[in-house]
């Protein structure tokens, strides 16, 4: 590498660190961070990951929790709807039941109410008149 090339690198590197300076001279000291080293800083690096790995298990065992809670309550929900319905079936199976007999009994009230109707005495011929009977002879059979 040419001089030339590694001073204006060089200048360039002097321009970023005394950038970086000014910036943070600019704050003041109670508001800078404390310079610490890469080992504590990666220690609280990892320990931050971990309780955040902890906490998000915790929020996903109670996300679980939850839905296996609401699960059952949607069980729940669906076995005494499902009894209600039997329940409803079943009364109505029974109504339809009541009402048939009653109508049927209604009917054989009716059937029962009606006036009977007289049957016509009949005044039966013998055998040798059975064909062909004059006015006279209806009319006396008729008395």
């Amino acid at each position: 590498m040419s001089d030339a090339k590694q001073k204006a690198r060089g200048t360039l590197r002097a321009e970023k660190v005394a950038t970086s300076r000014a910036l943070r001279l600019s704050v003041p000291q109670e508001a800078r961070p404390a310079p610490v080293n890469r080992k504590d800083w990666l220690r609280q690096r990892k320990e931050q990951l971990q309780a955040a790995r902890l906490a998000a298990r915790q929020r996903r065992d109670l996300l679980k929790a939850e839905i296996l809670s609401v699960a059952q309550d949607i069980a729940r929900e669906e076995r005494a709807a499902a009894r209600l319905e039997a329940e409803r079936q079943k009364a109505a199976l029974k109504s339809d039941q009541t009402h048939a007999r009653e109508d049927a009994r209604a009917a054989a009230k009716f059937e029962r109410g009606q006036p009977v109707r007289a049957k016509t005495d009949r005044k039966t011929l013998s055998n040798e008149k059975r064909k062909l009977v004059s006015f006279a002879d209806f009319v006396r059979m008729r008395r």
